[in-house]
């Protein structure tokens, strides 16, 4: 039978079925057909979808197949170049390619048959990382720069040293204090609550070197390459830790000291072994070694010679949580009198650090800094050099007090400072010249003389050299020197002021963050939005108007009274320049001296004719210098 014929003697058979009126079941039992009656169904449901081409038999054109030839040739030119490639991941390469999805089966099929079977990868090295988070340009340029040879070094000499004196063979023979109630020699909870133990646990360190065993101290068993490992560990303890404790290091990060420099010290490791530094008294010895050190380093590296040496001075406060007794002092960060440590830094003139010391509570600028620098220049200087340098101490305004500055009058060395605003008064300055303008910047320059007073001392007075800078966008600031104008005009005295922030504050303030100098723990910055500002600053300026609009008459009575002062300050600068001040007082002639204290007079009755205007309207006057202030701050943001 051929094609057509099958297909007609279908739909004819169909058509009988679907004519006759019997049900399809009873139409099967009763007549001969030539399908059975679940292929009836099938049929209709072809014709249905397909037609008659769906009844065409299509088995004579072979099976089905997705892997067509230009799939195979893929496949065979992808595993060539890559053998070891396997079926699955294959089977994606092809799905992104051709849109087709075949199954690994029929790929392992295929690959068999053309001898392209998967290969297994060949075995790679492994190397073993670790992450340091960049620790190892740290320890690189310690042993480049031989920083950690002089560490050990030093620490060596004072060990032999230490090792060589009376007091290490008389404590030979010193043995454990209280061993019945040690365990295997370590503290227990019965050793730590004895008297004896809590009365000296916070005792000088000087008292407890005296009943000190030395011998059996740890570092003196140690070799030179031990000790180095130590030094360098604790060099790369801020890269470990979030704050610089040696307790941290037993956390995760801390492992990564195995890597760093060599071995995975822990707390109890570091601990002892700064504790056997505090007892060989190094602490000095390594401040100076490291001081010279850089000294050394930096000036091989500029290779400038200058007539002026700049030194930059600056204090770093860092709260001390304790319950002991402790001096106390501001912390700026935390906006409170507390207990604190302070550790006074001295800059090069290129910003680096050179010099440090660290003082219970506040640190008295006037009584330490200049020590510190005469204890710097004394180690450093060359005594073959020829040329004469001049030194220079930068100080910001923690160190404007009349006492620090009276430290200077004996001192080769020269001192910059910047005056607070409560500090200018207008009456102060004396023999004013002619104003010029900043040779390096945007701003007006008046060199002039002023007179402080010491507030430790009564009636002693302090003269020196001032500059004052009117900056150009409405700023105003008074540096004062004590180098001759002869040796800095006022424009070379501003910029090596104003240079300390580009080249010591903002690079120290960046460098110390990384070494956890001043980081407290749990403590953080909360960041301001300042969306709002302008609003909130012509609302200022708005009650400003209005506190002048209701003050109109007192203003006008009060600057009536300034112009005469403006007259009286005049005269009494004109008598000050006369005078000459020797031992922190005037000299003055007796005729000059009647006159000034007329003047003295008729200002302090215009003062005080000023202040009883205020004091009538006293609520207004308040809110209104309140508001002068405030817009100030937000002006000079």
């Amino acid at each position: 039978m051929s094609e057509e014929e099958r297909i007609c003697e279908i739909l004819s058979t169909i058509k009988k079925i679907k004519e006759s009126k019997q049900p399809v079941r009873g139409y099967f039992k009763q007549n001969s057909v030539p399908f059975s009656r679940a292929q009836y169904y099938t049929y209709c449901k072809t014709l249905q979808k397909y037609g008659e081409e769906g009844l065409r038999d299509k088995r004579k054109d072979g099976n089905y197949t997705k892997l067509k030839e230009r799939i195979k040739g893929y496949v065979v030119s992808t595993v060539e170049e890559n053998r070891s490639m396997p079926s699955s991941q294959l089977q994606g390469k092809i799905l992104n390619q051709f849109d087709v999805k075949i199954s690994e089966s029929c790929l392992n099929n295929f690959r068999a048959s053309v001898s392209l079977t998967r290969l297994p990868a060949p075995k790679e090295e492994k190397y073993e990382r670790n992450k340091s988070g960049g620790g190892e340009i740290l320890t690189c340029l310690a042993f480049f720069t031989h920083i950690i040879e002089v560490y050990t070094k030093t620490i060596i000499e004072r060990v032999n040293e230490v090792r060589q004196s009376p007091l290490f063979k008389q404590n030979k023979s010193i043995g454990e204090d209280h061993p019945d109630i040690r365990s295997h020699g370590k503290f227990t909870r019965e050793y730590n609550q004895l008297r004896s133990v809590r009365e000296n646990r916070f005792g000088s360190i000087d008292e407890k070197i005296r009943e000190k065993n030395f011998s059996a101290m740890n570092i003196f068993k140690m070799s030179e390459k031990v000790i180095s490992r130590y030094n360098l560990a604790l060099l790369c303890l801020p890269l470990v830790t979030s704050n610089g404790k040696t307790s941290r290091v037993n956390r995760v990060k801390g492992n990564d000291l195995a890597f760093l420099c060599g071995y995975n010290y822990k707390d109890a490791s570091l601990n002892r072994y700064l504790g056997d530094l505090k007892y060989l008294e190094v602490a000095d010895l390594l401040i100076t070694a490291t001081a010279k050190f850089w000294m050394d380093f930096w000036r091989e590296e500029s290779e400038e010679e200058t007539y002026f040496a700049c030194y930059y001075i600056d204090g770093n406060t860092k709260a001390l949580w304790s319950s002991n007794s402790c001096y106390k002092g501001r912390v700026t960060m935390l906006g409170r009198v507390m207990n604190c440590l302070e550790n006074v830094f001295i800059h090069g003139g290129k910003g680096h650090p050179l010099y440090f010391q660290t003082f219970q509570g506040h640190a008295d600028l006037g009584k330490h800094a200049l020590n510190m620098l005469t204890k710097l220049t004394q180690l450093f200087d060359d005594p073959s050099a020829r040329v004469s340098v001049k030194r220079i101490l930068v100080i910001d305004g923690g160190g404007n007090g009349v006492k620090t500055l009276r430290a200077f009058d004996d001192s080769d060395e020269y001192f910059i400072t910047i005056l607070d605003d409560n500090q200018v008064k207008e009456r102060k300055f004396k023999h004013i010249r002619e104003e010029t303008r900043y040779k390096y910047g945007n701003a007006s320059l008046v060199d002039c003389q002023i007179e402080l007073r010491d507030s430790s001392e009564k009636g002693y007075i302090y003269e020196c050299r001032a500059v004052i800078v009117e900056w150009d966008n409405g700023r105003k600031s008074v540096l004062i020197t004590d180098i001759p104008c002869d040796l800095l005009d006022a424009s070379e005295v501003t910029k090596k002021y104003f240079d300390r922030w580009p080249m010591q504050e903002k690079q120290f303030r960046d460098g110390k963050s990384g070494v956890n100098i001043h980081r407290i723990v749990d403590y953080g910055m909360k960041i301001e939005n300042y969306e709002k500002m302008d609003e909130k600053h012509g609302e200022i300026c708005k009650t400003i108007t209005q506190l002048k609009s209701r003050l109109e008459k007192p203003l006008q009575e009060i600057e009536a009274i300034e112009v005469q002062l403006a007259h009286l300050y005049r005269q009494e600068r004109a008598i000050r320049e006369k005078s000459t001040i020797a031992d922190g007082k005037r000299v003055l002639s007796e005729a000059d001296s009647m006159e000034l204290q007329q003047c003295e007079a008729r200002i302090n009755k215009c003062i005080r004719q000023q202040k009883t205007i205020e004091k009538e309207h006293k609520d207004d006057f308040k809110r209104l210098k309140s508001r002068l202030k405030e817009e100030k701050r937000i002006r000079g943001r």
